[in-house]
């Protein structure tokens, strides 16, 4: 078995700038959502950062998949937290229980589901099903996800005039 390793060896100023720029969006992001956001959250946010500043021209990041993806996880967790609430009113009391994991892996299936079938597939919003999940129901933390993902993409436009594909 032959493995063949190609090493990048231009770094241009487009390398810096555009990842000292996804740094200080996420760091921006993280600090906005300190008192109400989870790692989850931050994570899925950090992926859709990532992708934006590194890959800018990637189809994942349009809007309809950048924000579309993201409300299908909301619109999927919203679902799944309603319909669970039905038949069982101690799920979120805990999220050690069996619950949670099957609420989160339920979610997260079904989400990717949704995106695909939507035409709205952005990898990241995937966690966001899931970072929705280890908390009780919190509608602020929803705005801020929405409020996220669209300075993202207002981001997002300015780096496809600036910017390039780093890969």
């Amino acid at each position: 078995m032959s493995f063949n390793l190609k090493i990048k060896l231009s770094i241009t100023r487009y390398h810096f700038l555009q990842t000292l720029f996804a740094g200080i969006t996420i760091t921006l992001i993280i600090l906005l959502g300190e008192t109400f956001s989870n790692n989850v959250i931050n994570a899925a946010i950090g992926s859709s950062v990532a992708l934006v500043f590194l890959h800018p021209g990637n189809k994942q990041n349009r809007f309809r998949s950048l924000f579309g993806g993201n409300i299908v996880a909301i619109i999927t967790f919203l679902f799944l937290h309603f319909l669970f609430l039905s038949f069982n009113q101690d799920l979120f009391i805990t999220i050690y229980e069996r619950d949670f994991h099957l609420f989160s892996g339920l979610s997260f299936t079904l989400c990717i589901l949704l995106m695909s079938i939507t035409d709205t597939e952005h990898i990241p919003a995937a966690g966001t099903s899931i970072g929705l999940s280890v908390n009780n129901l919190d509608y602020t933390l929803i705005l801020f996800i929405l409020f996220s993902i669209l300075f993202l993409y207002a981001l997002k436009v300015n780096i496809n005039k600036f910017g390039k594909n780093l890969f």
